[in-house]
């Protein structure tokens, strides 16, 4: 039974079972390790995680490390099963890639200097270098390469789910956001643009029934390919008030993108001015472009090469916007990069590092050295006298929507105000043109011997981070409130006394009966404990049915109680014959 034991002060308090350890074929509770525990003191804030912890599900083994216990590992099966028959339906292949890496085709692609700080590096006896695995591209890549010929090889789709690594800064909301963590994550190999936009689509609708057999509420948005690269992206969200992502959304035609990619229209501008707006240098900013009199806000950037390039190409950038509205920094670091790139300033596998000056810095900063080293971009929705000529002192690029949307702007597509809700990324699709094959020589020759490399999309879904967002989608009081098909098990069938060998044989009967239908779905709660501790610990896991054996089952109809778990209310009980069981939960 669970017995309190004590511990240190500065110790959590915890339970404990004492086992009956006797395997008969069944599933039953005395014989696993589930250190459930209802002390409701953690150190996070997020409720989700806390239940996890309390019902056995996960231990934390370091910050950002986690281990999936017994039912933990129950569920990602379950999710694992679910992604596995939708990534076969549209002809992928399931490989394993390995988790420790050759950097050489990062250094070829230029991310092994673009995001150093993100991962985790070491070296073999010989002092060579070697990767954690943050992600696979540059691995497939090769892969694929080193086999392809001919064009008739293609399309090829192959995908895997295993563990990957990250040097999270702060590890934070246990496994929404860890060092380590399992993916899903698909990569499409096709002959042409038309092909690969097919594998796109292809790829996508099986990622919406993936996350509609999941059973939430999820979010298609449009997204930034980001450190990725590629030209058309989606992210896959579950709405949550603890999410880490912001989506703008429209009611009326559907649109819907995160943030960092969202466009509005806005009607006023009428909000605070930034500090910065009569600075020295915005003035003659303001000069050199003909801007109307009327308050802005003005970014100030430096931005310079990643990596430990010497002579890399570095500079200035301005950003003006309207008044109170931020600037969007991913947009204009997109932006001024493939403009560097299209002048030949910036190498195609380089990327660019981005930091916000100061007014302090500005002030103690030479205009006459940052004017011709200056770029500047102008928000799309700031009035000007005359059309943007071209500057002999700056570098101006042509208006666009260089501030961040916000709730309350108007549709572009319908003109309806946007709303914002909060919303954890559980999932992400890239396509990627040629922006590694190329670079790592993956493609084949035209009879003409002319190299067409092969266009690629990649695709992830976090499956340790849809564990998570799906706890913090299905929770009360009580505990967690698992999707039917995703819940460790089924049904937990509890007998009222644990000491008396005809409700421990009635259990048992309904075992046989339930698992005939949904094997090894079933679990028996026979440890030595109390009828309500048992309650309590399959309200807290999360079980979609209990079903309980008590005195009546006993009797003439054997009446057993099946309680049905309901988010945010009782469970729902009703009483029918043991006979009947089975054919009730098939119609549930």
């Amino acid at each position: 039974m669970l017995r309190k034991i004590p511990f240190k002060a500065d110790t959590a308090s915890c339970y404990r079972t004492i086992r009956c350890f006797a395997y008969d074929g069944r599933n039953k509770l005395s014989n696993y390790f589930i250190p459930s525990t209802r002390d409701k003191t953690t150190s996070t804030s997020l409720s989700s995680h806390a239940l996890l912890l309390r019902s056995g599900t996960i231990r934390q083994s370091g910050a950002g490390i986690y281990s999936l216990l017994p039912l933990g590992l129950r569920i990602i099966e379950k999710i694992e099963r679910i992604v596995d028959e939708e990534m076969q339906s549209i002809g992928s292949q399931k490989l394993s890639l390995p988790i420790l890496l050759n950097p050489e085709d990062w250094k070829k692609t230029g991310r092994w200097d673009g995001a150093a700080g993100e991962f985790f590096r070491l070296k073999d006896r010989k002092e060579s270098d070697l990767l954690l695995a943050p992600t696979h591209e540059e691995e497939i890549t090769r892969l694929v390469a080193s086999e392809l010929r001919s064009p008739k090889q293609l399309p090829i789709r192959l995908y895997q789910i295993g563990r990957k690594y990250r040097d999270e800064l702060r590890p934070r909301a246990g496994l929404l956001r860890g060092r380590e963590f399992i993916m899903k994550d698909l990569y499409s190999f096709d002959q042409t643009v038309e092909d690969a936009f097919k594998s796109y689509e292809d790829v996508t609708g099986a990622y919406k029934r993936v996350f509609e057999r999941i059973g939430v509420p999820f979010v298609i948005a449009e997204a930034d390919s980001g450190n990725i690269g590629g030209s058309k992206s989606h992210e896959y969200h579950l709405v949550s008030t603890v999410g880490e992502d912001t989506l703008l959304t429209c009611s009326s035609c559907g649109y819907s993108a995160n943030e960092e990619l969202a466009v509005g229209r806005i009607s006023s501008t009428a909000e605070n001015s930034n500090v910065l707006e009569k600075s020295e240098l915005s003035v003659t900013i303001k000069s050199h472009i003909g801007i109307k009199e009327q308050p802005l806000d003005s970014t100030f950037l430096s931005f310079r090469e990643s990596g430990n390039a010497v002579d890399g190409v570095q500079g200035y950038a301005a950003v003006l916007t309207p008044a109170g509205r931020p600037a969007n920094l991913l947009k204009v670091q997109t932006r001024l990069s493939k403009y560097l790139k299209s002048i030949e300033e910036l190498d195609e596998v380089a990327t660019l590092e981005l930091n916000p000056l100061s007014e302090q810095t500005l002030k103690e900063t030479s205009t006459d050295l940052v004017l011709p080293n200056l770029h500047v971009f102008l928000d799309d929705s700031i009035p000007l006298s005359s059309q943007v000529e071209p500057s002999s002192i700056l570098t101006v690029h042509p208006p666009d929507h260089f501030r961040i949307a916000k709730e309350g702007d108007h549709c572009t597509s319908c003109d309806n105000p946007l709303s914002s809700v909060k919303a954890i990324e559980c999932g992400h699709t890239f396509y990627l043109g040629t922006k590694y094959s190329s670079i790592l020589d993956c493609g084949f020759r035209k009879p003409n011997g002319d190299k067409i490399y092969a266009e690629m999309g990649c695709y992830g879904i976090g499956i340790t981070r849809l564990l998570a967002a799906l706890a913090e989608a299905c929770q009360d009081e009580k505990g967690i409130v698992w999707p039917e098909h995703l819940a460790p098990y089924r049904v937990c069938i509890i007998p009222t006394d644990d000491r008396n060998e005809s409700f421990k044989k009635v259990a048992d009967e309904a075992y046989d009966k339930l698992n005939q239908v949904f094997k090894n779905d079933i679990v028996v709660d026979d440890r030595r404990s109390g009828f309500g501790a048992k309650i309590k610990d399959a309200e807290l896991v999360g079980y979609p049915y209990t079903l309980i054996i008590g005195q009546k089952t006993l009797t003439g109809k054997q009446m057993v109680e099946l309680h049905e778990r309901v988010q945010g209310k009782e469970s729902k009980k009703t009483e029918i014959p043991l006979d009947e069981l089975v054919d009730v939960l098939v119609r549930l």
